[in-house]
């Protein structure tokens, strides 16, 4: 029964993650506010802290968004060596090739801020409070998108180094729990004038390094995590879970951002924002 108990709570943390991954609603904070829920409704949950269970669920939700880009991230990276070892054919390369190395500056700023600040932000994991606070900021942001953002014109051929470093630094503030990734960043991408698709496809090819890097990082803890053969068939379930939730939740994201209905995520972001400072 206790298996059972763990398996149903970590499949739901699961899905929770793979549904806020690409949804621009904060997966980082809801697993916060969902992990403190269940913890004083008496169920075992990983702890804020839980380094393996982070590990799984984000690999789960990489996964899932690297295998919807496959296409374009084989021919990136062909395209990428090619440009290097074949000066002949550079013309043709170059598009493919500057969309690489805007895609490196605009890991830059969380990759500087995460290393600085790390101490400080896994502290912030452990505030249901901060991140209802966090939610309220992911709630204009996307209220910004709704009234200004989709009166870009410009398409990812158009993308510069402004925009990477815009983007960059938007995917920087969403180290924080409660503030959307993948709201910021179309927040930033979306009001500097990029289109929908431009900014979209952007932002989830950015989320691609850095949430690698974080695995990485964080990949001698989970190998030496006593948790893992204990918890290895709830771990197992919630990596399945977040990986078929988050390749579902993209193409709806996709489906809204067509539709231009952002604005009923700000409306969620701010009850849920005040719901956490009030009761949790």
């Amino acid at each position: 029964m206790k298996l059972l108990k763990d398996i149903i709570v970590y499949a739901i943390l699961g899905a929770i993650q793979g549904f806020s991954e690409p949804i621009p609603i904060s997966s980082s904070g809801h697993l916060v506010l969902f992990q403190s829920l269940f913890s004083k409704m008496g169920l075992m949950v990983p702890q804020m802290n839980d380094v393996t269970f982070e590990v799984i669920v984000n690999t789960g939700s990489l996964i899932a968004i690297m295998y919807y880009y496959r296409q374009d991230i084989i021919r990136l990276i062909k395209s990428f060596f090619s440009y290097i070892a074949k000066p002949e054919e550079r013309q043709t390369l170059l598009p493919d090739f500057r969309f690489c190395m805007l895609l490196i500056v605009a890991t830059i700023p969380a990759a500087i801020g995460g290393a600085l600040f790390n101490d400080k932000i896994e502290s912030a994991f452990s505030n249901a409070k901060f991140v209802g606070c966090m939610l309220l900021i992911t709630a204009i942001f996307l209220m910004l998108i709704h009234k200004f953002g989709y009166k870009g014109r410009r398409t990812t051929k158009n993308l510069n180094l402004w925009d990477a470093l815009r983007m960059g630094i938007f995917q920087l503030f969403a180290l924080l729990p409660g503030i959307s990734r993948s709201g910021s960043t179309l927040t930033g991408g979306m009001l500097g004038g990029l289109d929908q698709k431009a900014a979209r496809d952007f932002s989830f090819f950015m989320f691609m390094p850095v949430s690698f890097g974080a695995i990485i990082l964080k990949l001698k803890h989970f190998l030496t995590s006593s948790t893992v053969a204990a918890l290895w068939l709830p771990y197992l379930i919630s990596f399945i879970v977040s990986g078929v939730v988050t390749y579902l939740a993209l193409h709806l994201l996709f489906s809204i951002l067509n539709k231009k209905k952002l604005n009923y995520f700000s409306y969620y972001c701010l009850v849920v924002g005040i719901i956490a400072i009030l009761f949790l």
